[in-house]
């Protein structure tokens, strides 16, 4: 009992400690021209809270190495490489746009504060040859799980795509489950994404056979990855985000939520140790 306290004592300690850090992601970033039209991605970024805050965005590729990518800010000031770092003042917004320079290339984004903030990002898709804009989604920040799902809508000639990554140090086994309307699977994959690594792709291409439907795909890993869903017209330039559900776990349901939330950062650490010791209190 006494050493069960004394455990739970260090990792509250650990935690608390921890407890500003924030840490969220865009699981996909796009940028450059494909098929004449151009895209670009903003990110936006704002402090509420009393403190400075010193923020670090690392772009990945979809092959997991570093994704160089050149960013304007507000004020017209030009970032370049992989990693960009900057601080945000309290009430400060920042707002960094992708030039859309060069061929299509995608990624996703890693968000590290030392303090809380929050934020959410544009996709942006211009017209290459007048520079038009031809549409334009928020992307929710995201913040990784191991069982989630997307909305799935197929029917009509609109198409579903979906994003995530896997920023962890380990490979993530994955499977993909299509369900219709009523709940019912049509059809399972296994999948397995290597550590920061990133898959763009679209249901109707992972599940080929599959007949248009509405209704999800669930994504199940042994590794929580941070993902994104796309709606696309007939014409695949109008489009929107939709963030993705996240699935009740039949043995973390509370550990999953304090996991996803940077305020509950202290919590998941307590419940991840409790369900680690041997015995029971009482």
């Amino acid at each position: 009992m006494k050493r069960a306290v004394l455990v739970i004592s260090l990792v509250l300690a650990g935690a608390v400690s921890s407890f500003a850090q924030v840490t969220f992601y865009y699981p996909e970033i796009a940028n450059g021209v494909l098929g004449g039209n151009v895209w670009k991605t903003t990110i936006l970024l704002t402090n509420a809270g009393a403190g400075a805050a010193d923020v670090t965005i690392e772009f990945t590729t979809s092959a997991g190495v570093p994704f160089n990518l050149a960013v304007t800010d507000e004020s017209g000031n030009v970032f370049g490489g992989s990693t960009i770092s900057f601080p945000i003042s309290p009430n400060q917004v920042k707002k960094l746009i992708s030039s859309g320079a060069g061929g299509y290339n995608g990624g996703y984004a890693t968000v590290t504060s030392t303090a809380p903030i929050s934020g959410t990002a544009i996709f942006s898709s211009f017209n290459a040859s007048n520079g038009q804009l031809i549409g334009e989604a928020g992307v929710p920040a995201a913040f990784p799980a191991v069982r989630q799902a997307i909305i799935v809508d197929t029917l009509g000639g609109f198409r579903t795509a979906v994003a995530y990554a896997n920023p962890s140090g380990t490979n993530a086994s994955i499977l993909l489950s299509l369900l219709d309307s009523s709940g019912v699977a049509v059809a399972t994959t296994p999948q397995t994404l290597n550590s920061r690594q990133h898959v763009p792709i679209f249901v109707d291409e992972i599940f080929r056979s599959a007949p248009p439907l509405v209704g999800t795909m669930q994504i199940s890993s042994t590794v929580p990855l941070p993902v994104v869903s796309l709606r696309f017209d007939q014409s695949g330039l109008l489009f929107t985000t939709l963030p993705p559900v996240t699935l009740a776990s039949v043995f973390r349901p509370l550990l999953e939520i304090f996991q996803q939330r940077p305020w509950g950062s202290p919590f998941a650490a307590i419940a991840g140790l409790m369900k680690r010791l041997p015995y029971r209190f009482g």
